[in-house]
């Protein structure tokens, strides 16, 4: 059992150890990424590393994957170039499933690859989507990540947390992700 000190010190080395782990994710996903547009692929960066750019220490906020929203005629495209990047899809890509999971072969980098932000079959949140039609041809750049503009980020981030509400709740990083979102581009 430990105790005080020992406990503490646990801690710290725990935190420690997430922190340079999540900043090698970033790295990781800032590299592939850009591999993606290099190769003419343009997926928009939604939640995520996007959010951790917000906290005063970005790699203190973690990220357990990072989510990309493909136009669904570069799927097939994308899901090449990941595949020869060693990515390795959780489940099967041409299931015409939203989004597809991809964890990185003997590596810790996890990307979710969505073709559109919400099951679009759902009946609770399915008819977001069309809050959304256009989030490709109204992209912008944010902290140098392509993106949804800054009013549509906010919207989806809010849409995001009422997805989990629904299914058993949201957190703490969530909320904080829509104030600071909102604070930093409420202009």
């Amino acid at each position: 059992e430990l105790r005080g000190t020992e406990f503490l010190a646990q801690i710290r080395k725990h935190s420690r150890q997430q922190i340079v782990l999540q900043a090698r994710k970033s790295h990781d996903f800032l590299e592939l990424y850009g591999t993606l547009r290099a190769a003419g692929v343009t997926p928009l960066v939604v939640k995520g590393i996007l959010c951790r750019t917000l906290y005063p220490q970005p790699d203190h906020r973690p990220s357990g994957d990072e989510d990309v929203l493909i136009p669904p005629e570069q799927f097939a495209r994308c899901h090449e170039i990941l595949l020869s990047l060693g990515l390795i899809p959780d489940g099967d890509p041409d299931s015409g499933k939203y989004e597809i999971p991809y964890r990185q072969k003997n590596g810790i980098l996890y990307i979710e690859l969505h073709r559109s932000l919400f099951p679009p079959e759902s009946d609770a949140y399915g008819s977001l989507n069309r809050f959304f039609t256009h989030a490709h041809e109204n992209a912008v750049l944010l902290h140098g990540i392509p993106t949804m503009d800054c009013t549509d980020n906010l919207f989806y981030l809010i849409c995001h947390a009422f997805k989990h509400f629904l299914h058993g709740g949201f957190g703490l990083r969530q909320v904080c992700d829509i104030v600071l979102f909102a604070r930093e581009y409420e202009g």
